[in-house]
């Protein structure tokens, strides 16, 4: 590549005063509380070979930036504050454990703290940044929601299912705890009150029954996490008193005995009728599961049948695959 520099340089490329190059990009208004910074700068090299070699990578970590910044931890911002206003080699720093102390690096980093409590920044980011020491990833009500998702995503179905459940419950919970708590607050701090608040919410837009269902996936979520990281706090989403939920005329509830007696003269008339109606009665499954039964599926020696998907019919989810 020639060291001639061209009239129009590529976009985000500047030469300073002194003839070298640096790549320079404005911060959007919405991420500058996030990231603690307008303006972001980079030093691309002394000639015009040496900037165009690093321009490439240097654009592409600053579009991870740009990009990531609302679902970055507290730890993984710090990090990227203390790399965009210190440099490379203070952030390896950072990350090694390695800032001397009474130094004049560990001084940079007390300022920048506090640049970014005026900047009024999350609590965590100001103090990891302001101390130099990266703590690790706590967990909160949006990772703990993060991880659920990804357990329960093994299929395409599943994870699309469950996605939309996340993302509904996401959106309600940033309208009752704002993104910093929701992003930032530990989850041992999330306190019954809040639980209540978000049922009342809840509450105030969708069913009894509804809130009953989305604050179950809360709370399966948090069991989720508090076995899977061997934690012994407890679950405050546990048991919310809920008016009005249970039965309406519209659930589907098993049928009585009663109900049962009353059924039975319409269906013994006809032998196929009659099968149907005594499999759904005596094993529970869903009518679309005993009339989608193929003749391999009923094992007459173990006297059951196998409930698995078939090319007409699927099953509502992975557990409804089982033997009756």
């Amino acid at each position: 590549m020639s060291d001639d520099v061209p009239l129009q340089l590529p976009r985000y490329v500047f030469r300073r005063a002194n003839g070298s190059f640096r790549y320079k990009r404005n911060v959007p208004e919405r991420l500058r509380p996030l990231i603690g910074k307008a303006t972001l700068y980079r030093q691309l090299g002394d000639s015009y070979r040496e900037a165009m070699q690093a321009l490439p990578l240097v654009h592409a970590r600053i579009e991870a930036l740009l990009n990531d910044e609302a679902n970055k931890s507290a730890r993984e911002r710090s990090l990227e504050i203390i790399r965009g206003a210190l440099g490379d080699e203070v952030a390896e720093m950072v990350l090694a454990e390695t800032v001397p102390e009474y130094s004049p690096i560990e001084d940079a980093l007390n300022e920048l703290g506090k640049d970014l409590h005026k900047q009024k920044m999350p609590t965590e980011v100001v103090q990891q940044v302001y101390t130099g020491k990266l703590k690790p990833d706590v967990l909160t009500l949006a990772m703990t929601l993060d991880q659920y998702e990804a357990y329960k995503s093994d299929t395409p179905k599943a994870a699309r299912e469950i996605g939309q459940r996340v993302e509904r419950l996401r959106t309600d919970m940033k309208s009752v705890f704002g993104k910093q708590k929701l992003k930032y607050t530990p989850l041992t701090d999330i306190t019954r009150q809040d639980a209540n608040d978000l049922r009342d919410h809840l509450l105030s837009r969708v069913s009894a029954n509804s809130a009953v269902r989305m604050l179950g996936v809360v709370r399966t979520a948090i069991n989720h996490v508090i076995v899977e990281h061997s934690l012994t706090i407890p679950n405050v989403f546990t048991n919310l008193k809920i008016k009005g939920a249970g039965a309406s005329k519209h659930d589907r509830l098993p049928l009585t005995d009663s109900q049962l007696t009353l059924l039975e003269p319409a269906f013994s008339g006809d032998a196929i009728a009659w099968a149907l109606y005594v499999t759904l009665r005596d094993t529970g499954a869903r009518v679309s599961e005993i009339s989608g039964l193929r003749v391999k599926d009923c094992d007459l020696v173990a006297k059951c049948l196998d409930i698995s998907p078939t090319p007409w019919r699927s099953l509502k989810t992975t557990n409804s695959q089982r033997s009756v």
